[in-house]
């Protein structure tokens, strides 16, 4: 059992990486003056089915890793945290998938918003906690680590919401200078947040790479 949750603690990463990889190069095309509005529809497109990769890996990271941690420090945790947090990972994959096929429902949208925020708080805390009771320091980290990128996804969230409206409009009435500039502008600061997130995957790699000497 811990092989096949290492597996998919691992297959978590590499679809993150390489569905945010797919959604940072698609991005590029959108903004891009001059392909046609058409054109550009297409790219957001392949942007949305890319970015269906990294929205489900973060949940199987979170509860592939707890399971982790919670197998060879099992004296840190209560007997039924494993079962509790992957039924919040459960929860948090079918808002995610519905979102992703409801075409951005607003309900779903909102919910898989306020999950994450419990996600990052609760986590938070409890994190403090193990380490306090004699959690590994390199563990910790990751928890932590892992945390600030679920933060830095709200923040691409709040971030993405203006470029998502000169979209919009472009699609609508056309491409502008205006509307040009807005989407370049906003992709640029969510940019940002994803080179940070890509650094926080890395470092967490590596952490990760001390669970063979436990």
């Amino acid at each position: 059992m811990t092989t096949t949750i290492l597996y998919i603690h691992v297959l978590s990463l590499v679809y993150w990486l390489g569905g945010d990889l797919g959604t940072f190069l698609s991005s590029r095309y959108i903004v891009r003056d001059e392909l046609g509005v058409e054109a550009r529809k297409t790219a957001f497109s392949i942007l949305q089915e890319c970015d269906l990769g990294p929205k489900l890996a973060m949940p199987l990271t979170l509860g592939s890793g707890f399971h982790l941690t919670a197998t060879y420090w099992p004296n840190l945790f209560v007997s039924f945290a494993i079962p509790m947090v992957w039924l919040v990972v459960l929860l948090w994959l079918s808002l995610v998938y519905f979102q992703h096929h409801s075409g951005g429902n607003p309900r779903i949208a909102t919910a898989d918003l306020w999950l994450r925020y419990g996600v990052l708080l609760l986590g938070s805390f409890f994190a403090l906690k193990a380490w306090q009771a004699g959690l590994a320091n390199w563990v910790a980290l990751k928890m932590a680590v892992f945390l600030s990128l679920v933060g830095l996804g709200i923040a691409v969230r709040y971030a993405l919401k203006p470029f998502a409206l000169a979209y919009v409009q472009m699609v609508t009435d056309g491409a502008t200078a205006e509307t040009n500039d807005a989407m370049r502008h906003h992709l640029a600061v969510c940019r940002r947040y994803v080179w940070v997130i890509w650094i926080g995957l890395f470092v967490n790699a590596a952490l990760g790479l001390r669970l063979v000497t436990v």
